[in-house]
C-alpha cells in the first residue's frame, strides 16, 4: 500500500471524509434514481432495517431472558451451523428453479415471517425461553442464508464487472448511513419509554413484528429489481452434482481467494461473542449504549465510504480485502482496553471503518473468483465453509475465555486476525506470480 492511501487514513482528515460523504449524498441519488443500483440500494436499506430493528439488541434481549454466557456464544454458532447444513442441499434443490429471482423472493420472506415466531417467546415460560431464542434465531437462518446466497448468484447477473463493485459498496455506504438512525431509535424507546422490565417485553415484541411488516415491503423493492433479458433464468442442468463440485474444488482461482478468506473469516468471528460479553456483561452496557456503539459505527462507515470506493476503484478488489482485513486486526487489539462504555463508543469509530470495506470485499471478491456457470453451487461452497466457521469460531472463543479470561482471548484473536491477514496478502502475491 503506497502513501497516498497511507495519508487517506489519516484520522484527523475524518471531518473531511464526513463532508464529502454528505456532499456526494444527493447527487448520488438524483442520479442512480430509477435505475438497478437505486433498487438494489432500497432493497439493501430496508434489508438494514429488518434487521437492525432487534439484531443489535439480540445479546442484551437474550440477558434479559435470562441467558448465560454460553447461550451468547451460541447465539453467534447455532445459526452458522443451520447454515452448513442447508446451503449445499438448497444450492442443489436451487438448481432445479428456472427462476433465481422468484426463487429468492420466497426465501426472504419465510425468513421475515420466522420473526413472528420469537415475537412470542417472551410469553412462553421462563425456563424455555433464552435457548428457544437461540433456536429461533438459527433456524430463521435457514431461509435467510439460502436467500442470500441466491441473491449473491444473481446480483452476478444483474451486474457485472467495476458496475457491481460499485453497486456493493454504494449499497453498504447508504446502509450504514441508515442503521444508526434505526438503531438509535430503537435504543431510545427501548431505553426511555418502558416503565417496568414487563413493558420492556412487549416493546421488543413490537420490534419484532414492525421487523416482519417492513420485511414484507422488502420482497415487493426486491421484486422490482430488473434482471437482464436472458439472465437470471437458468434451464434444468443435467451435470450431477458430485462432478459440479468436483469441479468447483479444483478450481485455482476460487481457491486462491476461498481459503484465504475462509481463514481470516475464522478469527474475525470467533471475536464477535468476545465483543459482545464484554459490552454486555463487564461494561453493562443497555439498549441505549448499543445503540450509541450502532451509531458510531455508522457514521464512521458512512465517512469512510469514499476511502473504501475510491480504493477499490484504483487497487482493486484484494487491496481492499488486504487493506480491511488490517484495520480490523488492529481493532481486536483496541476492545481489550476499552474500560468504560463511553471509550467504547469511540473505538466503535475502528469498527465502522473496517466493516464497509471488509464486506464490499469479501462478496465482490467471492463474485470475482466464480465463473457464470454454477455460480450458485460455487457461492453455496464458500457460504457453507464461512457457515462451519461461524460455527465453529464462538466455540474457540469461549474455550479462550475459560483458559486466559475475556481480555487475554481478546488479544490472542487481535493476533490471529493479524496471521490472516498476512495469509491473505501472501496468497494474493501468489496469485499474481500465477503460483496458486
Amino acid at each position: 500500500m503506497n502513501k497516498l492511501y497511507l495519508k487517506k487514513i489519516n484520522p484527523l482528515e475524518l471531518p473531511a471524509y464526513i463532508k464529502a460523504g454528505f456532499a456526494n449524498f444527493r447527487d448520488e441519488i438524483s442520479r442512480m434514481r430509477g435505475t438497478n443500483v437505486w433498487t438494489f440500494i432500497m432493497y439493501g436499506l430496508l434489508f438494514d432495517m429488518v434487521n437492525n430493528l432487534w439484531r443489535p439488541f439480540s445479546v442484551k434481549f437474550l440477558e434479559r431472558l435470562g441467558g448465560t454466557e454460553l447461550e451468547i456464544a451460541l447465539l453467534s454458532a447455532l445459526p452458522g451451523l443451520v447454515a452448513a447444513i442447508v446451503l449445499l442441499p438448497g444450492a442443489i434443490i436451487f438448481r432445479r428453479f428456472t427462476n433465481k429471482k422468484r426463487a429468492t423472493a420466497v426465501f426472504i420472506l419465510i425468513s421475515r415471517a420466522s420473526l413472528l415466531a420469537i415475537a412470542l417467546v417472551p410469553v412462553l415460560p421462563p425456563q424455555m425461553r433464552p435457548l428457544l431464542f437461540v433456536m429461533l434465531v438459527a433456524i430463521m437462518n435457514c431461509p435467510d442464508s439460502l436467500s442470500q446466497t441466491s441473491l449473491q448468484s444473481l446480483l452476478g447477473d444483474v451486474f457485472s464487472g467495476n458496475t457491481r463493485g460499485q453497486a456493493i459498496a454504494l449499497r453498504t455506504k447508504f446502509g450504514q448511513a441508515m442503521i444508526p438512525v434505526v438503531t438509535i431509535a430503537a435504543g431510545l424507546i427501548i431505553t426511555f419509554v418502558p416503565g417496568s422490565d414487563q413493558q420492556r417485553m412487549y416493546l421488543y415484541q413490537a420490534f419484532f413484528v414492525l421487523a416482519f411488516l417492513l420485511g414484507l415491503v422488502e420482497v415487493v423493492v426486491f421484486n422490482r429489481l430488473k434482471v437482464p433479458e436472458g439472465r437470471g433464468l437458468q434451464a434444468a442442468d443435467e451435470q450431477k452434482n458430485f462432478v459440479v463440485l468436483k469441479d468447483i474444488l479444483r478450481d485455482k482461482r476460487f481457491r486462491v481467494f476461498v481459503v484465504p478468506a475462509i481463514l481470516f473469516a475464522f478469527t474475525w468471528q470467533a471475536g464477535w461473542p468476545l465483543v459482545n460479553i464484554h459490552q454486555a456483561i463487564t461494561l453493562g452496557a443497555t439498549e441505549l449504549w448499543f445503540a450509541i456503539f450502532a451509531l458510531m459505527t455508522g457514521i464512521s462507515a458512512f465517512a469512510s465510504g469514499v476511502f473504501w470506493q475510491r480504493l477499490l476503484r484504483k487497487r482493486g478488489n484484494n487491496i481492499t480485502f488486504v487493506v480491511s482485513a488490517g484495520f480490523l486486526a488492529l481493532n481486536m487489539f483496541a476492545f481489550p482496553l476499552v474500560t468504560s462504555v463511553q471509550m467504547m463508543a469511540i473505538v466503535s469509530l475502528l469498527g465502522g471503518f473496517s466493516a464497509i470495506g471488509i464486506n464490499t470485499a469479501m462478496l465482490n471478491g467471492v463474485l470475482e473468483s466464480t465463473p457464470e456457470k454454477n455460480r450458485l453451487m460455487y457461492l453455496s461452497v464458500f457460504n457453507t465453509a464461512m457457515n462451519i466457521s461461524l460455527f465453529l469460531a464462538p466455540f474457540f472463543a469461549h474455550a479462550l475465555l475459560t483458559l486466559v479470561g475475556n481480555r487475554d482471548a481478546m488479544f490472542i484473536v487481535g493476533a490471529l486476525r493479524g496471521v490472516g491477514t498476512v495469509v491473505i496478502w501472501g496468497a494474493y502475491r501468489l496469485g499474481r506470480r500465477g503460483e496458486v
